[in-house]
Formats: structure tokens, sequence, C-alpha cells
């Protein structure tokens, strides 16, 4: 049987079958509900905690071991331990001791700064290892160690150098010590910044360049045991031109006035005359350069109006009275130098003061016309000293006087010749605006001393009564003088004795 014919048949009716389920409308399904399937979730895996980061083994921070440490672990750690080194500041200079509390400088370190420079470290296998750094206020510092440094200082210290020869002695002073401020900031503030100031900072005392002044007291003491030494009377009369102290020691005594009234007679020329002829000016700088007597007389006539000895008597009383209108006084010239023989030739009738003993004591022996104190021949050259400046009682009184020519008279008396009693004792080149005078008992010397310690007028008169002599030598009185001008200027201007140039350091 041929089976062919009926296969084909059966694949064409399935193949109908088949086109017929699919080509059928939506419309004709069923009705019933059909149910979605449920979505597939995606799956989200759960993370893993992420590791703190910490510091390398080893690492260290102001000495302080943070290896294994997270940052919080590493700056608790590190306010812990640096608390206790924020200590106060100890300074030590020779005996003197400070402290300053750290809240005085605001001294502090900051934890954040130091784990900041540490950071290499942080999770890395590298350890570093961070100093100690310490912050301040600087400002504060200074106001602190300037306070040290006051308070630390050691003032020079006078003292009095004598010899064998009681009249010879000279103030001298061991430099005072003190701490250079700047360097010893520098050392204290990086000492500070490495935390390395929690022992005592011992500063050096160096040398200060500060050269001290004797005190009037020292010096009035001195002053007194060289005068009660001198055998006579001594007086001295010492007037600061900058502050108007005053030191006297017999400066009210009366002395034979000898040629240190020169400078009055000067000043009476000057009231006078409104300018010198070249005679009168030659005349006038013989007087003072080389204390020629006669020179003095011509002068004194010229301020009387004219030459002559007559006129010298009239000039002598004229100036006199000027200076008793001053105030000055015993201090006076009735009449000429060298007058003796015409007084006695022409009978002449002159002024005389009271007899010896005049002023205060001690006294010594004067002629009743011409005397001197050394106040009273001070304050000549205090009031020169004044009206060259522009002021004082000369100017109020005199039309005549200016400044520059008060100025011309200082420059005139320091051109005296005289070395050898006050500039004696004055080291080589000082100024001294100065006028001397020498008799056989008496020898004086006064002016004004221009010193790199200060200037001042000096006055200083010794007495010796003669006994059977003639005169006493210009050696003995004249270095008198001297030695009193020497104890005056090292007074201003101390010998330093301690030359050291090296520190010392407690």
């Amino acid at each position: 049987m041929n089976l062919r014919p009926r296969l084909f048949a059966i694949a064409l009716i399935c193949m109908a079958f088949i086109a017929g389920c699919t080509s059928t409308p939506r419309a004709s399904m069923p009705s019933e509900p059909v149910l979605a399937a449920a979505p597939t979730q995606p799956v989200i895996p759960t993370p893993l905690p992420t590791p703190v980061p910490v510091y390398a083994d080893g690492t260290e921070v102001a000495g302080v071991p943070i290896g294994g440490l997270t940052v919080a672990e590493a700056e608790a750690a590190l306010s812990s331990a640096l608390s206790a080194r924020v200590t106060p500041l100890r300074l030590v200079a020779g005996a003197y001791t400070q402290t300053i509390e750290p809240t005085a400088i605001n001294l502090h370190a900051d934890p954040a700064a130091l784990l900041a420079a540490a950071a290499p470290a942080l999770g890395s296998s590298t350890p570093v290892r961070v100093p100690l750094q310490l912050s301040f206020d600087e400002t504060a510092l200074r106001e602190q160690m300037t306070t040290f440094a006051a308070e630390s200082a050691l003032p020079p210290q006078v003292t009095v150098i004598t010899s064998t020869d009681v009249l010879s002695r000279s103030f001298a002073y061991i430099p005072g010590r003190a701490i250079d401020l700047d360097r010893s900031l520098e050392i204290v503030s990086g000492l500070l910044r490495r935390g390395r100031a929690t022992e005592p900072i011992a500063l050096t005392l160096w040398p200060t360049t500060e050269q001290p002044r004797a005190s009037l007291e020292q010096l009035t003491t001195q002053l007194e045991e060289m005068a009660e030494a001198w055998d006579g009377v001594a007086g001295v009369y010492l007037y600061d031109l900058a502050t108007g102290a005053e030191v006297a020691v017999n400066a009210r005594s009366v002395f034979p006035g000898a040629s240190t009234i020169k400078t009055a007679i000067m000043l009476y020329a000057y009231t006078k005359l409104e300018t010198f002829t070249e005679r009168q000016w030659r005349r006038m700088r013989l007087m003072i350069i080389e204390s020629d007597n006669l020179a003095a007389n011509d002068i004194l006539a010229a301020g009387a109006g004219g030459t002559g000895t007559d006129l010298a008597f009239r000039g002598a009383e004229e100036m006199s009275d000027m200076l008793a209108d001053l105030g000055l006084e015993y201090l006076y010239l009735y009449v000429p130098y060298e007058s003796t023989d015409y007084i006695r030739l022409y009978n002449v009738r002159y002024r005389c003061g009271p007899r010896d003993p005049v002023g205060e004591p001690p006294y010594t022996e004067t002629g009743c016309a011409l005397r001197a104190t050394p106040y009273a021949i001070g304050q000549i050259y205090r009031m020169i000293d004044e009206c060259a400046r522009g002021e004082g009682v000369l100017l109020e009184k005199f039309e005549l006087l200016n400044p520059d020519r008060c100025q011309e008279m200082l420059d005139l008396l320091a051109e005296n010749g005289d070395n050898s009693r006050m500039v004696a004792g004055l080291p080589e080149g000082v100024r001294v605006e100065h006028k001397s005078g020498w008799i056989d008992n008496t020898q004086a010397d006064a002016g004004i001393v221009r010193s790199p310690g200060g200037d001042y007028v000096l006055a200083v008169y010794v007495y010796k009564p003669l006994g059977d002599r003639a005169a006493w030598p210009d050696s003995l009185l004249g270095g008198a003088i001297a030695d009193f001008s020497r104890l005056v200027y090292t007074a201003y201007n101390p010998i330093q004795i301690d030359p050291a140039s090296q520190g010392d350091t407690p």
C-alpha cells in the first residue's frame, strides 16, 4: 500500500490547524484573568568597612610615638603628653633669677600643627619624626626680658684711687654688667621653640659702656677730706652748667683776689665799650693770656673812658660797684695793680674793705683792697656762660652785651697760657676757659671746664701761711690746685680700672 499520499494530507491538515491558531484575534481569546510573572530583583553586594588610616610604625611627634594610631588617637596622645612640656621659663644672670609663667607669653604647643607635619606617615609604611615646636607671643617675651635685663643689670661701681700724697686722689669705676637684650632674645626664643627651655637658662652679663659720675655726696666728701689735709685754707666751688647743682667747700672764705679778678675786669670793659681799638684788644689779650698787670690797669682805665692811672683807679671802683650790684660779696678791686708806690707818692685815698678776718671761716690773710671768694668768682663764669647762651642777668643789665660778645670772652679765656694749675690736673686737649692768679701765700684758678662727662664751673683757691718764708713755690700751691682739679674732673669722667672685655656667665 502506498502511504505517501496519506502522510502528505496529514501534514497539510496540521499546517492549517497551526495557522488558524496564530491568526485568531485577541478578542476571541478566553476572558479569564491571566497572572503576570513577578520581575526579577537585582542582587546588591554588602560593602566591607573601609580601614581607618594609621601612622606608620616608628612615627614620632615631639618625642611621642604615634605609630599605629589614628589621627584622633594621636592628637589625644599628644595633647596629654605636651601639657607637661609647657613649663615656666627660668632665666638667670649673675645672682638674679626670674621666672616667667607660660601664660605671660602665651607659651603653648599646637598638636594639630605638629600632626600636620607628620601627614606623610599617615597610611604609609614610611615613618617620620617631627620635633617639638612651641609657639609664644614674641612681643610679650621681649617685654618680659626687657624687665629682666633692667633688674639683673649691675650698675658701675665708683671708687676713689689715692696715692701716698694725701691730696692726690681720683675717682675711678668698675664697669657695670648687663645682658645683651637682642642676643639673649635670640637664645631664649630658639630654646623655647624647640621645647628645650625646661631647665634654667643662664645668660651672660657683659660689660656696659656706660660711664658713671661720682655723686655730689661722694665728691663733697673727698673735697672736704682734701681741704682738711691741706696745711692752710683751701676753698672750692663747683657749679654744674647742665643741672645747676653746686658743691662748696670753704667757698665763701675770703682769699686775696690775685689775678683771678682779671676776668671781672674783662667783663667790666665789655659792659662799657661797644668796640675795642686795636691797642685795647692787644692789652686785653695780654691781660688774660699772660696775666699782665699793667695791661689790666689799661683796661680798667679804658672802661672808665680813657687812659692813665687816675682813670684806672676810677675803673677799679666802677668795676667793684658793678660786682656788688650783681650780688657778689667780697669780690672787689679798689686799686689798680702795682699801685703801691703811686699811692705813697701822691697820697692817694682809696676805698678799702673791712679788716681781716672777713667773710666766713676758715680765714686767710687778705689785703683790704683786692679780695675774692671761690663762690663769687665762680658766679662770674656762670653769668658769662649764660649770656653766651642768650640768657641770664648780664643781658638784662647791660645793653652792650649780647651772646656773641659773651662767647668772645669765653674764647679769649680759653687762650689762657697758664697750664700749671687747673689745667695741669686735666687730660690734654680739654677746653678750659679760665684765669689763674698767684701771690706769695695764695694761688688760685677759676674757669669753665668743657669735659666729655659734662661742663662745669670750678674755682679753687689755696692759701698757706708764709711763716718765715718769702713765698711758696708754684709747684706746691699750683700742684695742690691741680690735685683738686683732677679730683673734680674724674668725678665727671671716672677712670676705668676694669677693662674686661669678656662677659660674666653665672
